[in-house]
C-alpha cells in the first residue's frame, strides 16, 4: 500500500461526521494535559487526535461540502511543500495552544482556540469557496464545548478567588 492509498483509506473515513465532530473534545483534553504540565497525555492525546479520522466506518452517504473540503486537504497533503506548510501550521496551532494552557493563561488559551476554529472556517471559505461552509456545524460544536467549559472555569476561579477574599477577612 503506497502513500497515496494510505491517504485515500483515510480520507474516506474522514468523511464520517463522527470524525469531525470528536476533535474538539480532544482539544478540551490536550488543554488539561498542558495545563497540568503533562508531557506524556500531551503526546498521547495528540497521536490519538490525529488518528481519530479513521476510528469510524466510512459513511454510506456522503456529504458534497465535506468530500470538497477533505479533497483539497488531501490535495495540499498529496504535495510536499503545501504539506509542510500545512502541517507546519498545524503544529503552531497546537503549539500555542499547549504554551497558553501550560503557562495557565486560559484567557490566552481561549483566544488562540477561538481564532483558529473560527480562522478554519475563514480559510475553507476563501480556498474553496461555498463548500468552505462544511466545517461550520463541528466548529459551532467546538466553539459551544470550549467556550463553555472555559466560562465555567473562569467562573469558578473567580467565585474561588471571592471566598478566599472573604475568609481572610
Amino acid at each position: 500500500m503506497d502513500f497515496h492509498e494510505i491517504l485515500n483509506w483515510a480520507f474516506q473515513r474522514h468523511l464520517n461526521p463522527l470524525s469531525w465532530y470528536i476533535r474538539p473534545l480532544f482539544l478540551i483534553i490536550l488543554a488539561y494535559f498542558a495545563y497540568k504540565h503533562s508531557w506524556k497525555g500531551l503526546i498521547l492525546t495528540f497521536v490519538i487526535m490525529m488518528s481519530s479520522m479513521v476510528w469510524f466506518p466510512a459513511p454510506e452517504t456522503i456529504n458534497s461540502q465535506m468530500k470538497t473540503v477533505l479533497e483539497y486537504e488531501k490535495m495540499l497533503l498529496s504535495n510536499p511543500v503545501s504539506a509542510i506548510i500545512t502541517v507546519a501550521f498545524m503544529m503552531i496551532f497546537v503549539f500555542s495552544v499547549g504554551m497558553a494552557f501550560w503557562k495557565h493563561s486560559l484567557k490566552l488559551g481561549l483566544v488562540i482556540l477561538n481564532v483558529t476554529l473560527i480562522g478554519k472556517v475563514i480559510l475553507s471559505l476563501l480556498l474553496i469557496g461555498k463548500d468552505g461552509w462544511a466545517p461550520l456545524g463541528n466548529t459551532i460544536f467546538g466553539l459551544i464545548l470550549v467556550n463553555g467549559i472555559g466560562m465555567f472555569l473562569i467562573y469558578r476561579k473567580r467565585a474561588t478567588k471571592t471566598s478566599e477574599k472573604r475568609h481572610h477577612l
